[in-house]
């Protein structure tokens, strides 16, 4: 009988409780359906925070090995397992264990917003990856030489990274595909009611103009611009002349399909692409402010305070 696959999950504080249970269960499930071990799993956290049990973002604590040499060092595959706060997290006894694991081979990779700790620590540089769609664009700011994609999940060779959620569910089947076939992969999905494993190529929430495709291609070209254009917005004039129609016909089309003229909604979609860089960055308001084609950072404040309801200091606190 082949020996078991050694899986260790990294714990960072916040992490996603359902993107773990997904994963872990997902290896529980292949060993029944295998009738062995071919799995054995482990938690793992900082030191510090293994003392006390690392809390998930619903605050449920979940007990942890302390991250050493010894349980680190034996694992195949290390899963760096975060939430929608891991950006802020720094732990030079994680980058220690993962340089480690790429000596002697391991599979290393994240669930969920664990793609920060692991990009910092340089081990997805010359790698394709992919986080949470929320977090998308602090991850682009923040690693701009990276191969970041939208899709579910992604696999490049010894690398591996997924959206988090129900995601991790489909990561994991498809590393059971690949080492026991696609009958024993099925058998293991159809324990969730899981009757189609996604595939990576799949795209995580769409955006704006693509939503707006299937109701009218001005519309969706005009929205796309604006996003690909959100850090030096350009003027509605330019944007219909670019997809063909006048002012007055493109005003239109916002008002029948979104309830708001252009120039409106493009405001909307900077302020909130600043409202997610405020929560997923160290990035100063000044700097998001102009980042996200503001002035400065009271007009910013300003705009947001109308969407949003507060100021920007104090979204990026939370509740």
């Amino acid at each position: 009988m082949a020996e078991s696959v050694e899986v260790e999950f990294f714990l960072v504080p916040g992490f996603s409780l359902l993107a773990l249970s997904c994963a872990v269960d997902a290896l529980r499930a292949a060993n029944l359906v295998l009738g062995h071990p071919a799995y054995r799993w482990r938690l793992s956290a900082d030191s510090d925070d293994a003392e006390a049990g690392v809390a998930s973002s619903s605050h449920i604590r979940l007990a942890a090995a302390p991250l050493s040499g010894p349980p680190g060092s034996a694992a195949d595959v290390i899963a760096v397992v975060g939430g929608e706060r891991s950006h802020g997290y720094d732990s030079p006894l994680l980058a220690a264990a993962l340089g480690r694991a790429v000596g002697r081979g391991a599979r290393i990779g994240s669930i969920s917003d664990g793609a920060f700790p692991v990009a910092a620590a340089g081990l997805f540089d010359g790698y394709r990856s992919t986080i949470h769609w929320k977090c998308l664009d602090a991850y682009r700011e923040r690693f701009p030489g990276l191969d970041i994609r939208t899709s579910i999940f992604e696999i490049d060779r010894n690398r591996f990274s997924c959206a988090g959620g129900t995601t991790s569910l489909d990561l994991m089947l498809t590393f059971v595909m690949e080492a026991h076939g696609t009958e024993t992969a099925a058998l293991v999905a159809e324990n969730y009611v899981h009757d189609r494993i996604r595939e990576a190529a799949q795209e995580q929430q769409v955006t704006a103009a693509i939503r707006m495709a299937g109701r009218n291609r001005h519309l969706a070209e005009a929205i796309l611009i604006m996003e690909r254009h959100l850090e030096d917005p350009l003027p509605v004039g330019r944007i219909a002349a670019s997809v063909g129609l006048s002012v007055r016909q493109l005003t239109r089309l916002f008002r029948d399909h979104l309830r708001r003229p252009p120039g409106r909604f493009y405001l909307d979609l900077r302020i909130d692409r600043a409202a997610s860089l405020l929560r997923q960055t160290g990035l100063s308001v000044s700097e998001i402010a102009v980042g996200c084609g503001f002035q400065s950072a009271s007009h910013l404040g300003r705009h947001f305070k109308r969407r949003h309801g507060t100021t920007p200091g104090q979204w990026r606190v939370g509740p």
